[in-house]
């Protein structure tokens, strides 16, 4: 997988048994090398000169932070309060892993037709259906981030 250049000084978890915990608590079969991803860069941002984005078909999308794994007194956007309020609203089989700037959260799919796959929730573009398809696996969009130059 690609190597990002980002800030890892404020990672909270520090094995893959806690992504497994976070697994079972949430009866989830997350991709492996989505772990091992959350393992290595959880709660981590690109370094200030430095940004990512995918672009498909003159779709840009901005990676800005790599979510923490759990809710924390410390604060920070986490997939745990992010997958909850997706329950609350009906999303189900999306796990956020990070958010651009203006707080969509990518998602990698846990559900059987799309498992793997990478998708945004634009949950405030006032569409009916806030999910969107970005990368066909998790890995393949790791690995097509820009670079700014």
């Amino acid at each position: 997988m690609k190597e990002l250049i980002i800030l890892k000084d404020k990672r909270r978890i520090k094995s893959m048994s806690e992504v497994e915990a976070f697994e079972n608590d949430n009866n989830l079969k997350l991709p492996n090398d989505f772990k091992e991803f959350i393992v290595k860069h959880e709660g981590c941002r690109p370094v200030a000169e430095q940004s990512y984005y995918w672009v498909d078909h003159e779709t840009y999308f901005e990676l800005n932070q790599i979510l923490y794994l759990r809710k924390s007194e410390l604060g920070g956007a986490s997939i745990e309060a992010i997958l909850r309020g997706h329950i609350e609203n009906g999303i189900e089989g999306f796990i956020p892993f990070a958010i651009d700037s203006g707080g969509w959260d990518y998602n990698v799919s846990v559900n059987s037709e799309t498992y793997g796959q990478v998708w945004v929730n634009k949950f405030n573009s006032g569409e009916e259906e806030t999910m969107d398809y970005v990368a066909p696996s998790f890995n393949e969009f790791i690995n097509n981030l820009k670079a700014d130059e």
